[in-house]
């Protein structure tokens, strides 16, 4: 399972509201889990799910605002979580 916290800033004097973000019906295909804010600078948006799914909505997003003619900053932290907490458990274990 991934989490990321994605933040896309325009270049330049282009409008926050001018870019693109995912649609619901994209993320919902994809199964993820989301939400979205439009800050002062930057639309955010939080993504969790499979780690597949996760990397295809990343790259559709910025794929579809640069396809829209926009400059883009594209920042995004990746949490991962899932299976290492049980390794590191069954370590200290044995």
């Amino acid at each position: 399972m991934i989490k990321a916290h994605v933040s896309l800033y325009p270049v330049g004097q282009e409008e926050i509201t001018s870019l693109q973000g995912l649609s619901t019906r994209f993320l919902d295909e994809h199964a993820l889990d989301y939400d979205f804010q439009l800050g002062s600078t930057s639309l955010d948006t939080n993504l969790t799910g499979d780690a597949e799914e996760v990397w295809t909505a990343l790259r559709h997003l910025f794929q579809q605002n640069i396809a829209q003619g926009h400059d883009v900053v594209m920042v995004a932290t990746m949490t991962y979580w899932g299976g290492s907490s049980q390794q590191y458990s069954e370590t200290k274990k044995g």
